[in-house]
């Protein structure tokens, strides 16, 4: 995600720094940063990497604005908002709102109070709550956590068609887990709405239909979306909690939408930027509107909330094919099948917007697919600052 928002905000004039570490993606190589530092992986889930970010703001400081971009970096700099806070403004929401957004169990009771569709749902605390949630929810069903982002069992939900399937997929309770969430599985395809709002009120939003993902039974990360025009149950649900929760930033609700029967449930709202680089393509200026909500910047008129590009074309390559070598390397599917999946893959691969490379830009998704050979080539921590920035 940080590609896009350094392309969009040094497109504007601004001078754009990052922190970067060895799951950084060679973001360092990017153009379209003035300089980066680094720091330990924040994925650990510890504070290691604070210190190192602290020490380069201050160092170098007076900041004008500082965002946290993966969902591990957006959690260290809430447990210390503080702390940022009295650097710079933070390019996020509101320290209540992300709070409730995160906790998926709060999210679904607000769903239910608003009339937001949701599946049925029943939050367990033990494996002997998933079992009596099944035979009373019935199959098929997904269970998940109740945190925003958190994985259980390396994935980030469990698709569960039967009750073998529950004692093989779910073998046990995960220790790391306080609660989770069983909830009726709906089919269809995931739509995401990537938005940005001032004090509860939408500026500009595009849904996106995932066609494909990393994982084969439709879960993970979106590896293909398109644009689609907004499913009306979709659009009234994520402007109903934009509303209710006051929502000032970026962000992103997901849902669940069967295009036979329509049925429509709620997933998740996400307090960070998601998929920006597929909304900066269909017309949504996702980076620059957060920035100017964060600096108080008064927003351009943006006409219809809603009016956006339609059709256009997300492609997460690198997925696709880590999704094809799981598969081939588990016995997953034929030959043929394998054949058909890699032909599909180039194909949207030349004829979609892709989540990294970018002709403009291309260094850091040359260092992505020649990780196995560049993996010690790191450049080296620069500091450029543009004479005048400004947005």
């Amino acid at each position: 995600m940080a590609f896009p928002i350094a392309k969009a905000y040094s497109k504007q004039g601004v001078s754009v720094f990052s922190g970067v570490s060895v799951y950084s993606n060679y973001l360092e190589w990017s153009r379209y940063l003035n300089g980066t530092f680094s720091h330990p992986s924040t994925d650990s889930g510890t504070d290691a990497a604070l210190s190192h970010i602290l020490r380069w703001l201050k160092t170098n400081g007076p900041t004008d604005a500082i965002q946290p971009v993966s969902e591990s970096a957006s959690r260290l700099v809430s447990r210390h908002r503080v702390t940022f806070e009295a650097l710079a403004p933070l390019i996020m929401p509101q320290s209540e709102t992300v709070e409730t957004c995160w906790n998926k169990a709060e999210m679904f009771r607000l769903c239910e109070r608003l009339g937001v569709p949701l599946a049925p749902y029943r939050i367990v605390a033990s494996k002997r709550d998933v079992f009596d949630a099944a035979a009373e929810i019935g199959f098929p069903l997904i269970v998940k956590p109740s945190c925003v982002d958190a994985e259980i069992f390396g994935r980030k939900a469990l698709t569960i068609r039967s009750t073998p399937d529950l004692n093989c997929l779910f073998p046990t309770w995960p220790q790391d887990h306080p609660e989770l969430i069983v909830q009726r599985y709906v089919s269809g395809r995931r739509h995401s709405v990537i938005f940005s709002a001032e004090s509860g009120r939408v500026l500009k939003a595009v849904e996106v239909a995932a066609h494909r993902t990393h994982e084969r039974d439709g879960t993970g990360y979106t590896t293909l979306g398109v644009t689609v025009a907004p499913t009306p149950a979709v659009k009234m649900a994520t402007e109903a909690l934009v509303q209710a929760l006051n929502y000032r930033s970026t962000g992103c609700t997901q849902f669940m939408v069967d295009p036979e029967t329509g049925e429509v449930t709620f997933m998740e709202l996400n307090p960070r930027t998601s998929l920006a680089r597929i909304a900066e393509v269909a017309g949504v200026p996702h980076s620059l509107l957060g920035l100017q909500t964060c600096l108080n910047v008064p927003h351009p008129d943006l006409g219809d909330p809603w009016e956006t590009r339609f059709g256009t074309r997300y492609v997460w390559t690198k997925g696709d094919l880590m999704r094809l070598k799981r598969s081939i390397g588990s016995g997953q599917g034929s030959k043929g099948e394998h054949i058909s999946d890699l032909v599909k893959i180039g194909v949207d691969a030349m004829t979609s917007t892709h989540a990294i490379f970018d002709l403009t830009d291309p260094a850091p998704a040359f260092g992505v697919y020649l990780n196995f050979f560049l993996k010690r080539v790191r450049r080296s921590e620069r500091y450029e600052l543009l004479p005048e920035p400004a947005v």
